[in-house]
C-alpha cells in the first residue's frame, strides 16, 4: 500500500511541474508576441504625386451628343400626313409642358383644380351626387310662401289642364295646391293672403278632421316645388288624391 501511495504522489508532482512550466512559458512569450506585433506595423508615406485630370474638349462632347449611336431615346420620324404631323407636334408641346418646371410648381395644381371642378359640375348636372347629398325632407311644413297669385282670379281647371298638356307636372302640383287653398278659403276655414305661409294655414286648421291630410298635402307640395325635382304624372295624381280626400271629408260634413 505504501508503494502505491508513493507512486501516486510522484505522478501528481510530475503533473504539477509540467503545468508550471507551461504557464511560465506563456508568461515569458507573451511580451515577445506583443513586441512582434508592434514591430510588424509599417507606416506608408502619403502619396504626393500630382493627379492630372483629363477634360475632353467641348467640340468632342458636342460630337458625341450629335452622334445618333449615342441617342437612346425612341424618337419616331414625324408622320407624312400633315394633320397627323400637326397632332404629333401638339402632343410634343403638351408633353414638354407637363415635364417643365412651371407645370410641376404651379400649373399642375391649377389643372387638377379645373378638372376636379368639371367632374363635380358634371356629377351635379346629372344628379349623380343625390345619394350623397340628398335633398332635405322636412318633417314639418316649412315657412314657405306660396306666391303672390290671387287664387280667386285663377281658373284652376283650365290652368291645370294646360300644365298637364305641356307635361309640366311640377306646375300642375303647385296649381292643385293653390286650388285646395281656395277651396278652404271659400269655406272660411283659413284666411288666405299672398304673404302668408303654409305653416300658418296648418295652424289655422288645428282641430279639423282633415288636418293630417292637409299636412301630407303641404309636405308633398313643398318637397316637389322647393326641391326642384323632375316628376311625372303619377306624382301629380298622388298629390291630387290628397286634395280630393280633404274635399270629400268637407262635403260629408
Amino acid at each position: 500500500m505504501n508503494q502505491v501511495s508513493c507512486r501516486k504522489d510522484i505522478y501528481t508532482a510530475w503533473i504539477r511541474a509540467i503545468w508550471l512550466l507551461i504557464g511560465q512559458g506563456v508568461v515569458l512569450c507573451w511580451p515577445l508576441t506583443v513586441l512582434a506585433q508592434k514591430d510588424s506595423v509599417i507606416a506608408i508615406p502619403q502619396d504626393q504625386a500630382k493627379v492630372n485630370v483629363w477634360r475632353p474638349e467641348p467640340a468632342l462632347i458636342e460630337d458625341f451628343r450629335n452622334d445618333s449611336d449615342y441617342n437612346y431615346e425612341d424618337v419616331s420620324p414625324p408622320p407624312e400626313n400633315p394633320f397627323l404631323r400637326w397632332i404629333d407636334w401638339a402632343l410634343q408641346k403638351i408633353n414638354s409642358f407637363f415635364q417643365g418646371k412651371s407645370y410641376q410648381n404651379f400649373w399642375q395644381y391649377v389643372i387638377m383644380a379645373v378638372v376636379a371642378g368639371l367632374v363635380l359640375f358634371f356629377l351635379y348636372k346629372t344628379k349623380a351626387l343625390n345619394f350623397i347629398f340628398p335633398a332635405s325632407r322636412t318633417t314639418e311644413p316649412t315657412d314657405y310662401t306660396v306666391g303672390h297669385e290671387n287664387i280667386h282670379e285663377i281658373d284652376f281647371e283650365d290652368a291645370i289642364l294646360k300644365a298637364l298638356s305641356a307635361h309640366d307636372f311640377r306646375l300642375a302640383i303647385r296649381l292643385q295646391y293653390l286650388k285646395t287653398l281656395k277651396f278652404l278659403a271659400n269655406r272660411q276655414l283659413i284666411h288666405w293672403s299672398p304673404n302668408r305661409t303654409n305653416q300658418t294655414y296648418v295652424q289655422e286648421l288645428t282641430g279639423q278632421p282633415f288636418r293630417d291630410d292637409f299636412v301630407r298635402l303641404t309636405r308633398f307640395f313643398e318637397f316637389v316645388w322647393y326641391g326642384d325635382f323632375q316628376i311625372n304624372e303619377s306624382a301629380f295624381l298622388e298629390m291630387k288624391s290628397f286634395s280630393t280626400a280633404i274635399q270629400d271629408k268637407l262635403n260629408r260634413r
